[in-house]
């Protein structure tokens, strides 16, 4: 692919129209998603949910792998004609604390600056303020504000997708009634700290989530859900995921105590930063920033809102002649195919509407100056 110039490349990440090609990209952040992961914790889920062996996976329980760390430097290969030409000090990467973000960070220099040796910056602490913060809250209040976004109580989500939930206990136990059983739960532990979701809507979203992963690792489709589910299905299922996300991480009671750090990191990588900063963190990271802001996406091949390996939200600074600045947001992520058979060129693309400043996709609708007293209102 031949190099884009500033003026194409302000134009693709904007969806610009042909009178605002003169806008030029003077900086831009990458909030990404790690890369392809096996579950977290072993089982991934209760037996009496699914009883049956889960796969075996090559890296200890929620680390990269290298089929992982593949697709992200293909994706930074793409980016990097992208967002070119790069030196190397143009590009700044910074993870979060865990393995499998700090190898995503790691895997994404290799393809974006190849020959740079960049470091990937992380926290040395167990956690890391920016990616996860520490909140009190009011308990109850969070409760109430989390079962409303979900329509006044979480069994609405299921209701609305009673077939949908119904197929997933097919696949974790076609013999079962586990998942379909179980209550759904909003509750905190602690006094101060924040609710948890528990039950059937958190477990069907991991189980889904569970299956994209092990499709997208290339896995054998025996291997993928047992064998019940191949990419058409895992697809279908995948519809379960987000549904999580309406209730721990886009409810706004969530979202304005764990994402306004890494808000503010956006805006200072936009007002200070090098040409290319990239934060690698998890998937709650992108849907409570996009419960903060507003932001909404629904790229080709998948739910509307949900967060996969790899995918990740660009904020770009956009300059005029006349030294006027402006902020758009356009969401990137690979397609399940390229994903799954390591295929390298253009993720698919989504201008997203920045509510609040300007809610257009307009290249001109939210100046950084709008953008910035937004976030610092939050």
């Amino acid at each position: 692919m031949r190099q884009l110039t500033n003026a194409a490349l302000a134009a693709l990440l904007c969806a610009a129209p042909a009178a605002a090609q003169t806008l030029h990209v003077e900086r831009t952040v990458l909030l990404m998603r790690h890369g392809v992961r096996p579950p977290t914790k072993t089982p991934a889920l209760d037996p009496s949910l699914a009883p049956s062996a889960w796969p075996v996976w090559e890296v200890p329980d929620g680390n990269l792998t290298p089929h992982g760390a593949a697709a992200v430097t293909l994706l930074a290969a793409y980016d990097r004609r992208l967002f070119g030409p790069l030196k190397c000090a143009d590009v700044t990467i910074y993870a979060d604390v865990d393995q499998r973000t700090v190898a995503t960070g790691a895997a994404y220099a290799q393809g974006i600056a190849p020959g740079c040796a960049l470091t990937v910056g992380h926290a040395t602490t167990p956690k890391d303020p920016i990616f996860s913060p520490a909140a009190t809250v009011d308990s109850d209040a969070v409760k109430a504000a989390m079962e409303a976004s979900a329509g006044g109580d979480v069994d609405d989500l299921v209701t609305a997708d009673q077939a949908l939930f119904d197929e997933m206990q097919k696949v974790l136990d076609p013999t079962g009634t586990g998942l379909t059983d179980e209550d759904n739960k909003v509750s905190a532990k602690t006094p101060g700290t924040l609710p948890k979701l528990k039950g059937e809507v958190a477990d069907a979203a991991t189980a889904a989530e569970d299956f994209l992963l092990e499709y997208l690792d290339g896995k054998p489709l025996s291997d993928v859900a047992w064998g019940r589910a191949n990419g058409a299905k895992v697809a279908e299922l995948l519809e379960l995921h987000p549904l999580a996300y309406i209730v721990t991480a886009r409810t706004l009671a969530v979202a304005r105590v764990t994402a306004e750090p890494l808000a503010e990191r956006i805006v200072q990588g936009l007002t200070s930063g090098t040409k290319l900063t990239v934060l690698v963190g998890h998937d709650d990271n992108q849907a409570k920033l996009g419960g903060l802001l507003g932001l909404h996406w629904s790229p080709a091949g998948y739910p509307a809102d949900d967060v996969i390996p790899g995918g990740g939200i660009i904020f770009s600074l956009l300059a005029d002649n006349a030294g006027h600045e402006y902020v758009t947001a356009k969401y990137q992520v690979q397609t399940m195919r390229q994903i799954r058979f390591l295929i390298g060129g253009a993720p698919e693309f989504q201008a997203l509407a920045i509510p609040g400043c300007g809610n257009s996709t307009a290249p001109t609708a939210c100046t950084l100056d709008a953008f910035t007293k937004m976030v610092n209102a939050l």
